[in-house]
């Protein structure tokens, strides 16, 4: 991704894109430009956007759960009405990636 890019005010999803990138490889090349994506006017979307994502999609959700690139907590704590979903849904999508994961590597 052009990094660039990430500092244009119009460019919200392409900073959520590099976001959840970064996230889900729970490494980032370049901190600046990751911590640019919460630094603009949008952060609340960027985050919001990010726990909705999580909350459909498994890997993205474990991926949350264990990166050290965030705190799930203070978001989590932040958007009250995405909490609820997100403890209310449990940890089977956590089990389910990690069983995935298992099965891919017992075929290798």
């Amino acid at each position: 991704m052009y990094r660039a890019r990430l500092y244009d005010a119009s460019a919200r999803a392409y900073r959520l894109r590099y976001a959840i990138r970064c996230i889900l490889r729970d490494r980032a090349s370049d901190e600046g430009a990751f911590k640019v994506c919460f630094e603009m006017e949008d952060e609340e979307q960027i985050i919001r956007a990010i726990l909705r994502r999580g909350l459909g999609n498994p890997q993205l959700r474990s991926a949350l759960e264990r990166s050290h690139l965030i705190d799930l907590t203070h978001w989590l704590q932040r958007f009250a009405d995405l909490a609820e979903d997100y403890y209310a849904g449990g940890s089977l999508a956590f089990e389910e990636v990690d069983s995935r994961k298992k099965k891919k590597r017992a075929k290798h």
